[in-house]
């Protein structure tokens, strides 16, 4: 497993699929969802990323490569390609604000990952991306990281901060920058 920052020209079209075919069904009588929209919105956050990493972080976690066959029209093996599946993706920004605090508050969009992994990964995966929000939010000043979920089965992903220190409150999770720091040197 590998993380690497999002690219505009490579990961995009993964990062739609994953997000729409997994987790979009969830929105479904609520949003009218659209892939060229969130392809769009995708896309421009990747490319904000090349220039200005301190205004959002998108990452992606591909696993190792493996070498397909390529097939020709009468089925006969013709040559390989190597591909990298994406297993998950997150998506964090800056900017938000209660209306009680003028401190900055670093917000998770999306953690995704592809559900078909075990368990045992997909904690991995979570944590993984919990130490990606936390040293995001340290290197570039962000006092607060808060992660929520719109998922109906939320608990687990809420347990996994919680253990971490964050502040659980329904599927609201939180903690200061510096509290998450001490959490990162304790692993």
């Amino acid at each position: 497993m590998e993380w690497s920052l999002a690219d505009p020209r490579f990961d995009v079209d993964d990062i739609v699929e994953m997000a729409d075919s997994f987790f979009g069904h969830e929105a479904d009588g609520i949003v009218t969802r659209s892939r060229a929209v969130f392809r769009h919105r995708v896309t421009v956050a990747c490319t904000e990323q090349l220039f200005n990493k301190s205004r959002e972080f998108i990452a992606v976690c591909r696993d190792e490569p493996k070498t397909l066959p390529m097939y020709d029209m009468n089925g006969m093996v013709m040559g390989s390609h190597s591909v990298q599946p994406l297993l998950g993706f997150c998506w964090f920004d800056r900017g938000g604000y209660t209306t009680y605090s003028n401190e900055e508050i670093s917000n998770a969009k999306f953690h995704h990952l592809d559900l078909s992994l075990s368990v045992r990964n997909r904690v991995r995966l979570v944590n993984e991306m919990i130490d990606q929000h936390i040293l995001w939010a340290h290197t570039w000043g962000v006092p607060i990281v808060c992660s929520t979920s719109i998922r109906s089965e939320h608990d687990g992903f809420m347990r996994i901060h919680a253990k971490r220190g964050f502040t659980v409150n329904g599927s609201y999770a939180w903690i200061r920058t510096e509290k998450g720091m001490e959490c990162l040197t304790k692993k």
